[in-house]
């Protein structure tokens, strides 16, 4: 597998999917209002709540089996059988606890619904994982896009016929289940009897992955799920949808993070370090190259993104938005790092720094929610991803040097406040409406890498990864 190829390939599948994905809340939102789109935002949690135990970081050590020529048949066998088990306690739980759970989510007869999307979401990250063992990361961007855009045409579908909130948990599950197939018709498939010794394995392996687990679900879902806890649906659908604007940059960072960890593994068995350090010293500047401007954009046009797309009622969640950009800056440098922790069989660090930033989350979202509602969870989500990234510099730097061109990054920076201070003078001259939208990010974008590409490393870099996609050379 070629490191940089299956970043971009998965990065331009990504673009797709953000596309997508961005087009379609927007649309979703204009159509069902802020309720409906929270009520599809909680169930969601709740899935995610509910998956953390049921996967048990399962998933990710059938990855790491895998990458390492571990017997196919076996593993997938004895995974689905362990998958099985632990989620028939919690699906009991469930079903026992129906009413109160119709009250959480704000749908009724909802919980059918939540039993087929776990279902279907565990086997879908099984397939996911199956893939990136096999190291073939690059071919998941086409199961990502195929996923959304049965979401988004399922969806419209049911909207129109009038499902509401029905209709967009309908069509998660099923995208979910698209993706699932079109995993299993990909991948290498064996099948032979479950083993004890292998379930012992993938337990002991996962019991640390586990808590990266939690911890990927506190950093996604836990603010929405304590949330609900505080304000109405309608404030966590206007939350979430600042939640969902802001991960648009990071398109690039999940790419890489998404490589990486194979590729990692590969080199940590082979006792190849230099190839380590030369990828961070590669992938971790290219992603700051966009979280900075982004937060920078968002500052400026932040407001007109947030009504113009999504409705007058999702303004209130812009100091939302500005403050999630910023996190997405931290975040990158910790998607980056923090997995690969995981990937050179160091899990016992890798679950120190989860436990620091699952804790710090906890406490900071139920310190601050209560008083300052929507911002609060955002604040605290943010210092979460200080927390997480100080943690993941720290431990990763023992063993491999962390090179970082600072004044590439500065360089980036003065970039992306020049282009705000132009955007913002621009802005007032600017149409209302999409007009301003489209006009105002157009020409930040252009200004911008224009003076990013001004510094010639940076020009050098970024050339080198753009021939990769197109398959052109220098």
């Amino acid at each position: 597998m070629d490191l940089r190829d299956s970043v971009l390939k998965l990065f331009s599948g990504r673009i797709v999917v953000a596309v997508v994905e961005f087009a379609a809340i927007a649309g979703f939102t204009q159509a069902l209002g802020t309720g409906p789109m929270g009520s599809f935002f909680i169930f969601q949690a709740v899935i995610g709540m509910l998956g953390v135990p049921v996967d048990l970081g399962i998933s990710k050590a059938v990855e790491k089996q895998l990458s390492a020529d571990e017997p196919l048949g076996e593993i997938l066998s004895t995974s689905v059988a362990v998958k099985g088990l632990l989620a028939l306690p919690w699906l009991a739980a469930l079903v026992l606890a129906t009413p109160h759970v119709e009250r959480y989510v704000g749908v009724e007869g909802v919980v059918p619904l939540i039993v087929v999307g776990l279902a279907v979401t565990q086997g879908q990250m099984l397939g996911v994982r199956l893939l990136a063992g096999q190291l073939r990361v690059d071919e998941t961007a086409f199961l990502k896009v195929l996923g959304k855009l049965v979401w988004v045409a399922s969806g419209a579908v049911l909207i129109h016929v009038g499902w509401a909130a029905r209709a967009m948990i309908t069509a998660y599950i099923l995208g979910r289940f698209a993706t699932l197939l079109a995993a299993l018709v990909r991948a290498d498939l064996a099948v032979s009897a479950p083993s004890v010794a292998r379930a012992r394995s993938l337990i002991d392996f996962g019991r640390y992955v586990f808590i990266g687990s939690v911890s990927g679900f506190v950093y996604q879902w836990m603010d929405v799920a304590i949330l609900r806890l505080f304000v109405p649906v309608s404030m966590v659908g206007a939350y979430e949808i600042a939640w969902r604007v802001a991960s648009v940059a990071m398109m690039l960072t999940e790419a890489i993070r998404t490589s990486l960890f194979p590729q990692i593994s590969q080199w940590h068995a082979d006792d190849r370090l230099e190839e380590i350090e030369s990828a961070f010293r590669q992938w971790l500047q290219i992603p700051l190259y966009l979280t900075i401007p982004a937060f920078a954009g968002a500052v400026v046009l932040g407001k007109d993104i947030l009504g113009t797309l999504f409705g007058a009622d999702v303004v209130l969640a812009y100091p939302v938005l500005v403050v999630f950009m910023a996190e997405k800056i931290l975040r990158s440098v910790q998607l980056v790092l923090g997995p690969s922790l995981y990937a050179m069989d160091k899990p016992v660090l890798g679950y120190r720094g989860s436990v620091a930033a699952i804790v710090s989350n906890l406490v900071l979202n139920f310190a601050l929610i209560p008083q300052f509602g929507i911002i609060g969870a955002a604040v605290a989500t943010t210092l979460s991803a200080a927390t997480a990234a100080v943690v993941a510099i720290t431990y990763v730097s023992r063993f491999v040097d962390i090179v970082v061109p600072w004044r590439r990054v500065a360089w980036s920076v003065a970039s992306a406040v020049i282009m705000a201070g132009a955007v913002a003078a621009l802005r007032p001259h600017l149409p209302t409406g999409w007009p301003r939208v489209a006009l105002g990010v157009t020409a930040g974008v252009a200004l911008y890498f224009a003076l990013l590409f001004a510094n010639e490393g940076i020009r050098l870099e970024m050339r080198g990864a753009i021939e990769d996609v197109t398959g052109s050379s220098s």
